[in-house]
């Protein structure tokens, strides 16, 4: 980029942040142009123009300007100038040249040459840049009346092709010190494309299309689509307007708008905003604009673009109400917490009549048919089959009506309008509001993932394009703390704390505790129990009669968030002091006692750096888990002897594995603490605790399995919605898995 450094500490030559001209510098304020013909002031605007200001026996408005004397700098300076009355001949005309640096590397200009009617004129620069406010008060006392000119060539010439802040900012300096006002903008509000609609008056606004200057949480240029209205109120002295505001790279904030500056032939004129404005919201917008265009006259150009703003999204549903064979219907819509918007539901249009369908959320937009998945609805075939508006269109043999479709990056404020906008074959628009809600629980999760069907092309594209990557975005809050109960627990003096993590079943905790109980190793140490705040009512006195039976040392927990054992020991974690943790979900159950003794003398070996884990197997006696290995002719992650009888790890040696199992394992709090705990962007357990066991590994905690412990489980809940709902969560989790760590693992060369 440029660096100008015009004989100066470029620090000191920005143009002013207000609209005035004051100056703030602690250059003498009787700094004067020029009079030698030889000389002139110079103010850097940004890095890629600067000013220069002095006198001339004559000088044009495009004059070619050489900097430096070098024939490779050779630019284009717009100038303006002023009669200087009484002046000699040679000091007869004043002029400030606005020259575009359009050259690479750093500069520092001492000299430039302006050729005005032919003759060349070389002028030295002055050895300090004048601030911006500094020269603009010389030029204004130099030029008198001619300054709004003045101002008026150098405005245009600073705004020209793609002008930077520093360069908007000056130019919105100058204007302020001389545009007359011309009128009020009295009503505004936004449109959900991104445009505001402005209602008011003026005496000279033009109509159609005009370039406009906004003074709106900073400087920007945009257009003004514009048209007028009869307004008698005005008693002749000017006009009424409506029209649109538009930027496409900005949002408009109307609450911070100030005034707009335009062009007219005699010069530039601002519209204020009326201090008692009225902001209409988004929805009402349309309305508006359709009853005023009634009265609005310009070109028809302008007019259609009007109209076409008022038939934008009022808060109604249009779709319902069409006499075009398209109906639409909503089964989920959810505003996913970490950003994006998951919408799933079914569209019958048998005629192809829509063309686009775009979802809006406040002033954020994304199409969807381009990216959805379709789902087969035969139930809207049947409902519609007999309608007459669908009579002879449908094909009872076709049900690809529904969609679902997972938008990222997508969210809205709480109050904003979110919806889809149908554009149709007859360059119509529809619209259909949508009410998303902005949490979204286990239950209908498992009714989304339910409906999907792995078997098929659809279910597969609906995981990898929208379930996954939701999944992913997905940012649930950390479960919290509720309410602690303690039963005899003291952990103030313990080295380690056993963690139970556990759902709704009642009976399963509480067996697990009699089983722990039993155990010599087990019964001194405390035990933290979490489960869901929902059950504590029913929980709370079955734990605390066990803790006295037993002679245990418990602390009941009770958490919202908890939706599986991850969760409660996520939340359990915050509530005990030890350093060493024994993770343990409910239902996972000693073969044997001793069990922990073991765990904690590998953990130990290993100086605490280190995830211990003990084979699991299932009732029968099957391998349930046996550490997670490297394949390393695929470069995949695989849970060995899953199935295979308990005999074939028998007599093993305690081996270190990819990964352990969070079901039960012993683990440093620092360990997790460093690593941030478990990722909440997965439906199951295997796939979290895979999860943390890998961030432990890249934070130096690798994983060892233990064959001598084993611990005895059942399979895994199916969920509510039973074996199909978990073997699609399997799916969705192990997709997630792979995107976040499949190029760790192709790269685990020689690693077990």
């Amino acid at each position: 980029m440029t660096s100008i450094h015009a004989l100066v500490d470029l620090r000191h030559s920005a143009p002013p942040g207000g609209s005035g001209l004051t100056s703030t510098n602690t250059l003498t304020d009787h700094l004067s142009l020029p009079l030698d013909g030889e000389s002139v002031l110079a103010t850097p605007i940004g890095e890629d123009l600067v000013l220069v200001c002095g006198v001339a026996a004559a000088m044009s408005g495009q004059a070619p300007a050489l900097l430096n004397g070098d024939p490779s700098m050779a630019m284009t300076a717009t100038v303006a100038t002023w009669a200087r009355a009484g002046a000699p001949a040679e000091q007869s005309v004043g002029f400030v040249a606005v020259v575009p640096l359009k050259i690479a590397g750093r500069l520092r200009l001492r000299s430039i040459v302006l050729r005005s009617q032919g003759q060349p004129a070389r002028y030295t620069l002055i050895k300090r840049a004048v601030p911006f406010a500094l020269l603009m008060r010389i030029v204004s006392a130099e030029s008198g009346d001619r300054f709004a000119a003045v101002a008026d060539v150098m405005a245009q010439a600073l705004m020209a092709e793609s002008p930077s802040a520093d360069r908007l900012a000056a130019a919105m300096a100058l204007l302020a010190a001389t545009a007359r006002n011309d009128g009020y903008v009295e009503v505004m509000g936004p449109l959900d494309a991104g445009e505001a609609y402005l209602q008011g008056w003026s005496n000279t606004l033009p109509v159609d299309l005009s370039r406009v200057l906004v003074a709106h949480n900073g400087h920007h240029i945009a257009d003004l689509t514009a048209a007028a209205v009869m307004r008698e109120d005005l008693g002749g002295s000017g006009q009424g307007f409506v029209g649109l505001l538009a930027n496409p790279a900005m949002a408009l904030d109307l609450e911070r708008l100030e005034r707009l500056y335009f062009r007219t032939a005699d010069g530039w004129r601002t519209l204020e905003i009326y201090q008692r404005r009225v902001l209409l919201p988004p929805t009402d917008v349309p309305a508006h604009i359709r009853d005023v265009v009634k009265r609005a006259s310009a070109g028809p150009d302008t007019l259609q673009v009007l109209r076409r703003a008022g038939q934008r999204f009022d808060g109604r549903d249009t779709v319902s109400i069409l006499d075009q064979p398209i109906r639409l219907g909503m089964d989920l819509v959810v505003e996913v917490p970490g950003g994006g918007i998951l919408v799933t539901g079914w569209m019958l249009d048998p005629d192809r009549l829509v063309e686009s369908i775009v979802l809006r959320a406040g002033s954020e937009s994304a199409p969807v048919n381009t990216s959805w998945t379709r789902l087969p609805r035969p139930d809207v075939t049947a409902a519609f089959q007999h309608d007459d508006l669908f009579a002879g269109s449908i094909d009872p043999a076709r049900h690809d009506h529904g969609f679902l479709a997972f938008v990222p990056g997508l969210s809205s404020a709480s109050d904003a309008a979110v919806y889809f906008e149908l554009a149709l074959e007859t360059q119509g628009l529809a619209f259909y509001p949508l009410k998303p809600v902005r949490a979204l629980s286990r239950r209908a999760l498992e009714r989304l993932v339910s409906s999907l069907d792995p078997r098929m092309a659809g279910g597969v594209k609906a995981i990898e394009r929208h379930i996954g990557p939701m999944m992913q975005a997905l940012d649930h809050p950390a479960p919290r703390v509720v309410e602690i109960r303690d039963f005899g627990f003291n952990d103030t003096a313990a080295s380690t704390v056993v963690i139970v993590g556990a759902g709704l079943d009642i009976e399963e905790v509480t067996v697990t505790l009699a089983l722990l109980a039993l155990d010599p190793d087990v019964g001194a140490t405390p035990i933290a129990v979490c489960v869901p705040v929902a059950v504590l009512g029913d929980i709370a006195a079955e734990v605390q009669r066990v803790a006295a039976f037993y002679g245990l040392g418990v602390r009941l927990i009770a958490a919202e968030g908890v939706q599986d054992a991850c969760d409660a020991f996520e939340a359990a974690i915050g509530g005990t002091k030890a350093e060493t943790l024994v993770l343990l979900s409910a239902g996972v159950l000693p073969r044997q006692t001793g069990w922990l003794t073991r765990l904690q003398r590998a953990y130990h070996a290993r100086g605490g750096k280190v995830l211990v884990s003990p084979t699991i197997v299932f009732e029968d006696d099957s391998i349930r888990f046996a550490g997670t290995w490297l394949d390393d002719s695929e470069r995949l992650l695989v849970d060995r002897f899953i199935g295979y009888p308990r005999d074939v790890v028998r007599g093993a040696e305690a081996t270190e594995v990819i990964a352990g199992t969070t079901a039960c394992c012993i683990v440093a709090r620092s360990a997790l603490a460093s690593t941030g705990g478990f990722s909440r962007s997965y439906l199951g357990v295997a796939e979290k605790g895979r999860d943390l066991c890998l961030k432990l590994k890249l934070a130096g905690i690798p994983s060892l399995w233990l064959p001598e412990v084993e611990m005895v489980a059942a399979d895994e809940e199916a969920g509510a919605m039973g074996v199909p709902w978990r073997r699609l969560a399997d799916r969705i989790d192990r997709w997630s898995f792979n995107r976040r760590w499949s190029l760790l693992v192709a790269n685990m060369r020689g690693a077990k």
